[in-house]
């Protein structure tokens, strides 16, 4: 059955995410298992998109200085819920299986909102799409106490929703889809012909050298998936017990729809130069409004779940004093892109924007912004943060004027839930030497998509020894490598396999990671 959707309304004003998104618990779809011989899930079909009406829609936003969020997708409002869409079926065990297919003639990517999720224990939530990538299973854990959820991105123009509920929970379980999102731009660069990074050229992968003095204040930042779709950033940020509540520091402009923000951490090319892509799965989803003020363009959000210790976040520090910095750093995700760092070695000076009370950097002398760094942290010459990114022209072929609400003007209204400590507050956790600064707590694999070799760069916690496995799209081993005591990296070779997708497990004592390989000819 094929359902043509027609939008109840559209929202024209989110990050993408590969394997595991959000607070996900494994496991495999019955869709996706040929032996089940399960039939095609019902198809509900949304209108076309007009994507060069909206391409030119945001280059007057861009012209106007607004920075952001970054549009990169079109929202489709729809009400798909158990009872009115999808199809179910009785599997042999008992387990109930309810399936619904949504395409987006000619999107890149979708991503979704379950504007109801209720999810009893030991049911499950998968999404799929035709390549076989997955989301999930979402359980009762993956959201509790709240009963919406935002659904990062699947390469594509179609995905497949998947509730499995056992027959000890049978009839508990209710969702509905309120928001499809449409991308007619390529933010997760599966069109590796177009080239990985739009954003522009002079701008620095914080991987690189220039970033080496800021790697803390780097992982306290991440990319923001607003509205369902538009990108923002923003960072956590400390406060003055120092106990980790998870805060997080962005713009007022890119308020809207926060319970169902996707909040993406460490994406960060492994490579300086060329950019390459990097594991998405580090996300965080849900978020609860704490504070804004347009008079410093700033909004403090709490999110709804502390980032896993496997994301080694930092908390950064803050200044709160009105003394103009000497020189300014910024670290953010222009163009929506992986992360970038840029530099204003003269001192900033006080300005009004937009009626809000503003930092301005007059030139950046190394790296810029775009729409998608809205929200981004200014960090003075000692490492803490004094403002967030508002708005400005600057580019990279007009590297001018950038305002940034000022964090000093912001202070009394997040000092309830920041806390009252002096002037300046040290980031969170306090690193100490410089074997803990450069400890690596990621792996990362480039190229990828590969044509066939890829180097492993290991985290420290598999440098005294590990294995890592490779298996294909049906669960079969392929490689399996044991890791030597020392060895930092590790070169394996895929060529003359089957294209397609493997995927990679790294294991250590006390650590796992489980990653997405993409293999093209």
């Amino acid at each position: 059955m094929i359902l043509r959707y027609a939008s109840l309304t559209a929202a024209s004003v989110v990050a993408f995410a590969a394997m595991q998104a959000q607070v996900s618990f494994g496991g495999r779809p019955y869709g996706l298992t040929k032996s089940h011989q399960l039939t095609d899930a019902p198809l509900a079909v949304m209108p076309l998109v007009d994507a060069p009406t909206l391409m030119a829609e945001d280059e007057a936003r861009r012209l106007q200085g607004i920075k952001g969020p970054y549009r990169f997708g079109f929202n489709h409002l729809v009400d798909l819920g158990m009872e009115n869409s999808g199809a179910w079926h009785t599997m042999p065990n008992g387990d109930a299986v309810w399936r619904l297919a949504i395409e987006c003639p000619g999107a890149y990517s979708i991503n979704f909102e379950f504007h109801d999720y209720v999810v009893p224990e030991g049911a499950k939530v998968f999404v799929y799409n035709l390549a076989g990538e997955v989301l999930g299973a979402f359980t009762a854990e993956s959201n509790p106490g709240n009963t919406i959820l935002g659904v990062t991105q699947l390469a594509g123009d179609r995905i497949t929703i998947e509730y499995v509920e056992p027959a000890a929970v049978r009839g508990l379980g209710r969702l509905r889809v309120g928001q499809v999102t449409h991308a007619y731009r390529d933010i997760m660069h599966a069109d590796m012909s177009k080239g990985f990074g739009t954003s522009g050229s002079c701008n620095n992968n914080v991987i690189c050298p220039v970033g080496d003095n800021w790697r803390d204040q780097i992982r306290s930042v991440a990319m923001i998936t607003v509205g369902g779709s538009g990108l923002c950033t923003g960072q956590l940020i400390n406060n003055c017990a120092n106990d980790g509540i998870p805060y997080f520091l962005t713009a007022n402009h890119c308020l809207g729809g926060n319970n169902s923000w996707v909040f993406r951490f460490n994406w960060n090319s492994p490579t300086c130069t060329p950019t390459t892509n990097a594991p998405t799965n580090q996300t965080v989803s849900g978020s609860t409004l704490k504070a804004s003020s347009a008079g410093s363009d700033v909004a403090l959000l709490q999110l709804n779940s502390t980032p896993p210790a496997g994301y080694n976040v930092y908390y950064t520090g803050w200044d709160k004093g009105t003394t103009p910095p000497t020189a300014s750093t910024c670290i953010h995700h222009p163009d929506g892109d992986i992360k970038k760092i840029s530099f204003d070695t003269n001192p900033a000076t006080n300005a009004n924007f937009g009626g809000a009370a503003c930092w301005r950097i007059a030139t950046w002398e190394d790296g810029t912004t775009e729409p998608g760094s809205s929200g981004a942290g200014l960090w003075n010459q000692n490492g803490l943060l004094i403002g967030q990114l508002y708005g400005g022209v600057a580019s990279c072929s007009n590297n001018v004027d950038d305002y940034f609400g000022r964090f000093s003007t912001s202070y009394p209204t997040l000092q309830t839930w920041l806390g009252n400590c002096g002037n300046t507050l040290a980031g969170f956790p306090v690193t100490t030497g410089v074997a803990d600064a450069a400890e690596v707590t990621t792996l990362t694999i480039a190229p990828n998509p590969t044509t066939g070799s890829i180097t492993i760069t290991l985290p420290t916690t598999m440098q005294d020894g590990g294995k890592v496995d490779v298996y294909d799209a049906v669960g079969q081993l392929v490689i399996s490598k044991n890791v030597r005591n020392g060895s930092d990296r590790l070169v394996l070779d895929l060529a003359g396999r089957t294209e397609g997708i493997y995927l990679l497990e790294a294991t250590a004592d006390g650590y796992r990671t489980v990653q997405r390989v993409v293999l093209t000819h």
